[in-house]
């Protein structure tokens, strides 16, 4: 319902999708035929869009993208069928493993990253069959936890160190009275995963390293150029919190990083992922809720650390983390109320904890619901329409040869066809080189690349201008002002700075002269 609404195709989608369609039609798997770059960052994704390609003719870009989409849908709901499975026989309460499915169902983001084209239904799959292989008691938990290990690797390369907290959290944790296994067999079981996690990842680790000549992502290189390691002590997190990566955990796409939200909702969200990320200090709590807390704050302790900004997607796991805590929590609280209170107080209590659940579902259904209303507009009218339809107007005009410089790479780089030059440098490793030179200087990469055609918003404007007065003026010329704040100037929606952010672009050409 979410997909056939928004029709939402993601930018970084068509990132990706470049490569594959490339791959499909007997190109390669790189972005710019010829150029064995890794620009992607999910081999799963980019090796099942290309199935997806070549399964619909390489005919269609709509329905390799819906053919996709099909098969994320399934993904995602057996990880919330394994998610609930695996409560069910760790006895939780009913009220807390269906809440665990529900506010999985309405966390806008994990929803969003499941149609939108992304990896995002894999990573989470792969990490419910993890859970379940760890506490589900099968007699081949080595092999399933391996397997899905494997494959979170195989969705996010970063993937490792969710699952070595993960791993690190159940044995601190370890309870042999709810895991059924001491710390030794954990140990001998963690061994053994990770010896077939590292047989299910090494074809893709030895195949990248022999084509694109190394195992990491060229988008782990350029991303890393963006200001990374932000906090460079503990201390100076914990006196600085990084309120946009934890307001981030339950929020729409870019709600907190942009705003255009109640801010009543997000200070809630806020305050509600400090005390799941804390909730593993508690004494008592079970092994797997202290382990889904304790992975929790590594998770946002990493994003703080290494992410260059709050991207949406990198949110849905931990999300998923946050909500297996809140259940645990949830159980927890009402059989402890069951035992300890009077039958009356245990009666309220139980209604007091379910309601503050539902309270919590409510909400996220009212995100995901006005987050689609957001999401169909900017897809219609920003990404899908003004980034797509530059990427057509430079195709049409630019000549066999020409390049471009631009940030919003997806929709532009893929319908132009043109050889880019995006900032960071995700397609581009001339970049990421003169970024460890210059910095983030818009006005310097211009002038050393020389781009045919400049694809800029009015703040990338004023970058250039800045440092670069005259660069504009003397060598380049406007070509076209794509404007579209008016389709949707007299429209009541949340999130507007989202539509703002791609909603004017203005494109210079490179003057013959010059």
């Amino acid at each position: 319902m979410f997909a056939v609404y928004t029709q939402q195709a993601w930018e970084d989608f068509y990132i990706t999708f470049r490569a594959s369609r490339n791959l499909a039609t007997g190109h390669g798997l790189v972005f710019n035929i010829g150029d064995h770059l890794q620009t992607f960052t999910s081999p799963l994704q980019a090796l099942l869009l290309a199935l997806a390609s070549v399964l619909t003719g390489n005919a269609s870009d709509a329905a390799a993208l819906w053919l996709y989409r099909g098969a994320c849908i399934v993904a995602f709901g057996i990880a919330v069928t394994l998610l609930f499975a695996t409560t069910t026989r760790l006895r939780y309460l009913s009220p807390a493993a269906v809440g665990l499915v529900c506010l999985v169902l309405t966390d806008a983001k994990s929803i969003s990253f499941t149609i939108n084209g992304m990896e995002t239904a894999f990573l989470l799959l792969s990490f419910a069959y993890a859970f379940w292989a760890m506490f589900s008691g099968s007699t081949r938990a080595a092999l399933h936890l391996g397997i899905a290990w494997g494959c979170m690797m195989w969705a996010r390369p970063d993937s490792f160190i969710y699952i070595g907290l993960f791993a690190a959290a159940v044995f601190l944790f370890n309870q042999p009275e709810v895991t059924s296994r001491t710390r030794a067999e954990w140990l001998r079981l963690f061994r053994s995963a990770v010896a077939v996690a590292a047989l299910v990842y090494l074809p893709w680790f030895v195949f990248s390293w022999a084509y694109y000549g190394s195992p990491v992502p060229h988008t782990v290189v350029a991303k890393s150029m963006e200001s990374p390691f932000r906090y460079l002590s503990l201390w100076q997190f914990l006196r600085h919190p990084p309120r946009t990566i934890l307001d981030s955990l339950f929020m729409p796409t870019y709600a907190a990083a942009l705003g255009g939200w109640p801010a009543g909702i997000r200070l809630m969200g806020r305050g509600i992922a400090i005390a799941l990320c804390v909730a593993w200090v508690l004494p008592g709590l079970r092994t797997e809720t202290r382990a889904a807390s304790f992975t929790l704050l590594g998770c946002i302790l990493y994003l703080s650390y290494c992410a260059p900004w709050p991207y949406p997607w990198y949110f849905c796991l931990p999300a998923l983390l946050a909500f297996v805590t809140l259940s645990g929590l949830l159980t927890q609280a009402i059989s402890a109320a069951r035992h300890t209170a009077p039958k009356a107080t245990a009666e309220v209590l139980k209604y007091c904890v379910v309601g503050s659940a539902l309270m919590v579902m409510l909400g996220g259904t009212w995100l995901t619901v006005q987050s689609a209303r957001t999401l169909k507009l900017d897809q219609a009218i920003t990404e899908g329409g003004t980034l797509r339809e530059i990427g057509l107007w430079l195709r049409e005009r630019a000549s066999p040869g020409d390049t471009v410089l631009l940030e919003p790479l997806g929709y532009i780089g893929y319908f132009s066809g043109l050889k880019t030059y995006d900032v960071p440098g995700l397609s581009s490793r001339e970049v990421v080189e003169l970024e460890r030179r210059f910095g983030f200087s818009w006005g310097a990469i211009t002038t050393e690349l020389r781009p045919t055609w400049l694809v800029l918003r009015p703040y990338e404007v004023e970058y250039i201008t800045e440092t670069h007065p005259q660069l504009l003026e003397d060598q380049y010329e406007l070509a076209r002002v794509f404007d579209v704040r008016d389709r949707f100037a007299g429209l009541s929606f949340y999130g507007r700075p989202l539509l703002e952010n791609t909603s004017i672009f203005t494109i210079f050409h490179r003057r013959p002269a010059a």
